[in-house]
Formats: C-alpha cells, structure tokens, sequence
C-alpha cells in the first residue's frame, strides 16, 4: 500500500554561499596595485623633480616651475637632437619592417624548419651588450670596401639589431595566429604570386603585429645613449648622448628630456596606431 500526499512541496530559500574577497583574489589585486606603483611611482618623481623649484629634503617639492621645461626647449640643441633621434628611430622602423617582414613570411611558408634557428638568431641581441656591438660595428666598418664608422647609417643599422627580437616577435606571433600557409596556399591555388599575397592578403592581417614590433622598436632607439655615444658621439649628437651630457650641470634639464621622450614615445605609438587602424578601416570598407 502506497501513501500520497497532494500537499504542495515546500522549499526553503537558504542563503547561497558566495566566495569571499580574500585568497586569489586579494593576491592579485595587491600585486597589481604593487605592479603599477612600481612602473608610475618613478615616472611621477621625474615629473615632480623636472618641474621643481628645490627638492632636497622633503618628500614633496617646495615649489614648482615650468622655467626648466621653457630652458630646455629654447635650448639650441634640443631641435637638433631630438630631431636627430626622431630620424634615427622611425629610419629604423622602415628597414626593421622592410627587412624583417617578407623574411618572416617566407619561413612560415617556405622553409618553417628554419622558424627554430632564426629565432635563437633573433634572440642574440638580447644576449649581446649594446657596447659590445657598438665596438663590432665600429671594427668591422672602419676599413675599405665599406666604411660607415661615425656616420648616422650605422647608428641606424645598429638600432635594427638590436631591435630585432621585438621586431620579430611581434610579426611571427601575427603570423601564426592567422594561419599563413593555408591563406598563402588559397592565394596561389587562385593565380596569385608570393609578392601578391604579401602584400594583398597577408599585411592587412598582421597590422597588428606590425604596429606593436614598431612601437617596441621605436621605444628602444628614441633616448638610446651606448650606441649613440660610442658610434657618432658629438659627430651627430642625439637626444639620449645630450641627455646624459648635461646630468652633472644641469639635472632639471635631464629630467625634462626624459619626460619629452615619454611624451613623443607616446605621440608617436597614437600616430603609428591611427594610421593602421585607419588604413585597415578602408580596407574593410573596400572589400
């Protein structure tokens, strides 16, 4: 014999248990709070220090100016050598994206067995001291058939070197993520040559990595002193040898060239970042 019941069952609502706010959580909030002061905590003292009456003893400054920041771009030589260093950065850009890009392709399309050495090759540099190299390049390039010692073209083949390992990071990690071989076999089954594919289907695809590998390289050469120093010194002095020149007479000046670097850096990465956003909107809007 079974026993029914046609009352309705009844529930009881219990308080769902929620995770608290500590453990991981916590962890990662105060490593990222600890991170950004790291990184901002010295940008912020530069900043203070370029734009400061006196700062001795105190925590804060005493007063604050802006006559530095007018002293040092009245400068004679702040136009010169920034200007100098602008040159030098984006003439490196074009050759690092000129040289490196169509290389990078051609190993994941045609020879990916290569891809493992060329990149224990693009990572050298890391390895290598910037004064090393600059005493290498200076050797190698004093004598007959090519001499480019103390000339701005060896700065700027330099600054490729070593900003090869950012360079190539950035195209080979676009590269592999678009899948290159099947896009360059679909390309060439349709009657289009490895140039055409290059530039027509694979470019507008690694924009992306294109603008990350230029701003690295940029952020590496704008304000570079080893290389600089030892390769052109005063012969074409730029921004990073005259920054370092004036430290000892005048600090406030240093200061504030390194915060106009930061600015340009800036500037440069948001001009580099709206001409490919902008030359890939047009792109889309085409197809």
């Amino acid at each position: 014999m079974s026993i029914t019941s046609d009352a309705p069952a009844t529930f009881v609502d219990r308080p769902v248990a929620r995770p608290g706010r500590g453990g991981p959580e916590l962890g990662f909030t105060l490593l990222f709070v600890l991170f950004t002061a790291y990184m901002l905590v010295p940008l912020v003292g530069v900043f203070l220090f370029s734009i400061a009456t006196t700062w001795f003893d105190t925590i804060l400054p005493v007063g604050y100016t802006l006559e530095h920041v007018v002293e040092t771009v009245n400068d004679p030589l702040f136009i010169p050598t920034v200007g100098r260093s602008l040159i030098a950065s984006i003439a490196t850009i074009i050759v690092s994206v000129v040289l490196m890009t169509p290389v990078v392709f051609l190993l994941h399309v045609a020879a990916p067995r290569l891809r493992p050495i060329v990149e224990f090759l693009s990572l050298l540099p890391f390895a290598l001291p910037t004064i090393v190299l600059a005493l290498s390049l200076i050797r190698t390039y004093s004598e007959p058939p090519v001499v480019l010692s103390g000339t701005p073209t060896l700065l700027i083949l330099a600054y490729v070197v070593t900003g090869l390992p950012f360079m190539y990071r950035g195209l080979d990690n676009s590269l592999r993520a678009i899948d290159t071989r099947n896009l360059s076999d679909a390309s060439a089954t349709l009657g289009a040559s490895r140039w055409t594919t290059l530039r027509r289907v694979i470019l507008p695809n690694i924009s992306t990595g294109i603008v990350a590998g230029a701003l690295l390289v940029f952020s590496v050469s704008f304000g570079e002193f080893t290389l600089s120093s030892f390769i052109v010194g005063d012969a074409w002095k730029t921004s990073g040898v005259w920054t370092v020149a004036i430290w000892d007479d005048q600090p406030h000046k240093t200061t504030v060239m390194v915060m106009i670097g930061f600015a340009i850096s800036w500037l440069i990465s948001l001009v580099i970042l709206f001409a490919f956003s902008k030359r890939a909107t047009v792109e889309v809007g085409q197809r």
